[in-house]
């Protein structure tokens, strides 16, 4: 039977990506929080109609305009006294204004303050969920890092096992609540998110705070002022590091006793092999040196508008002048014996389509930790294989805290 002729359409919406790999990924991690209500298919899916492939200032605007919309439409409902519905639409444009923040740097299209708005949305949406999740800063370097605290449902404030969720280069302390947050608090966890030095919503209020390679240094003052509450067991905190994250997680394991296991969901070992392999050799090694300002108005034609995006973000984060500059600074990102170092269970993720050079990655770490390790390689059958399995986050938090309960649900004998 053909429906080629049909009078009934059942499906407006055309299932469509882009031809730009990193547009596809940017795509599916927005549509992967939909697992625990940061997204819809459906406003995902539509908003593709309005941007311009590989163009980031068509991406930061499109996505801030549905951002907007729905953010609009929270706070209606929140005027009219609708909780719940204010609730699900503001934790939704504060993934789109995340979203849209992400190629906004540099970009004449979309916004710098579409950061600011994510937070806002979510801040606004956390008083509403049941338990209200709560803001919480952690004092640092004379400033602060900002993040929130989420705990389980129902129960006396007993001591709980407690997971601090690290994220990497690009990620905030509210994308970190769909992949950690929620489906902790689900098992009876109390879990940290927060962004650190060189993600953007620290950034935002530290201009200075860029990232540093000692990342244990911010993350000793996350676990001193975690610990100090009543309701955070201090034999029983773990850490999860998300890409460049879980290098910074893996440094804090080398270094703190009170890290009682790590997950490294992708172990990074290198990161500047990481980005070498990303971006390519023949940029990575470039003779010329490149810094923001010269690549301002540059022509598409003469170098590509994410790569002048690129330029912009990563001498901004990491508080260089120059691509050599930033080239030279990640000589000091790497692991090295630290690796050996690591003596907690660890839980090391992949996925099977990151490429070699994460593989490779992933294969040092496990070979190279002393304490127990259990290695999961991710498959595209489990539609997981993408990076920090944004395509089926669900199975990640299975995964993740099934492993977790194994070993520190219960408070030792």
């Amino acid at each position: 039977m053909s429906f080629e002729d049909s009078d009934v359409v059942r499906s407006a919406v055309r299932v469509e990506g882009f031809r730009d790999d990193e547009f596809n990924y940017q795509l599916i991690r927005a549509l992967g929080v939909a697992d625990y209500g940061g997204s819809t298919v459906g406003e995902c899916l539509a908003v593709v109609a309005g941007i311009t492939d590989g163009s980031p200032s068509s991406w930061a605007g499109a996505f801030e305009r549905l951002a907007r919309r729905v953010e609009e439409r929270g706070r209606a409902c929140l005027a009219e006294g609708h909780r719940v519905s204010a609730r699900d639409h503001l934790l939704r444009a504060s993934t789109y204004f995340r979203t849209a923040e992400y190629y906004a740097e540099g970009s004449s299209g979309g916004t710098a303050r579409a950061g600011e708005r994510s937070q806002a949305c979510f801040s606004d949406a956390a008083g509403l969920l049941d338990p209200p999740v709560e803001r919480f800063e952690v004092t640092f370097g004379g400033g602060h890092l900002p993040g929130y605290l989420i705990r389980p449902t129902g129960g006396p404030e007993e001591p709980r096992p407690t997971l601090v969720g690290v994220g990497g280069f690009d990620s905030s302390a509210e994308e970190l609540y769909f992949h950690y947050g929620a489906p902790g608090a689900e098992r009876g966890w109390n879990v940290f998110v927060f962004d650190g030095p060189g993600q953007l919503g620290c950034l935002r209020g530290n201009p200075s705070m860029t990232f540093r390679p000692d990342y244990e240094v911010p993350l000793a003052a996350v676990l001193d002022a975690l610990c100090a509450l009543d309701d955070v067991d201090a034999g029983r905190v773990a850490l999860a590091g998300q890409s460049f994250g879980a290098y910074f997680a893996a440094r804090s394991a080398a270094t703190d006793g009170r890290v009682r296991a790590l997950v490294a969901d992708p172990p990074v070992v290198d990161m500047g092999r990481y980005m070498e392999a990303w971006v390519g050799s023949e940029v990575y090694n470039m003779k010329r040196d490149i810094r923001p300002e010269d690549v301002s108005g540059v022509p598409e034609d003469l170098m590509p508008r994410q790569m002048q995006w690129g330029i912009e973000a990563i001498c901004s984060r990491f508080g260089v002048s120059s691509f050599h500059a930033w080239r030279e600074a990640m000589g000091a990102y790497v692991l090295g014996e630290l690796t050996g170092r690591i003596t907690c269970p660890v839980l090391a993720l992949v996925g099977e389509r990151e490429g070699p050079e994460p593989r490779a990655q992933f294969d040092a770490f496990v070979a190279g930790v002393a304490g127990p390790v259990r290695p999961v390689v991710f498959r595209p059958a489990d539609g997981a294989a993408t990076h920090c399995q944004a395509d089926n986050i669900r199975l990640a938090a299975q995964v993740t805290f099934d492993w977790l309960d194994d070993r520190l649900a219960a408070p030792p004998a």
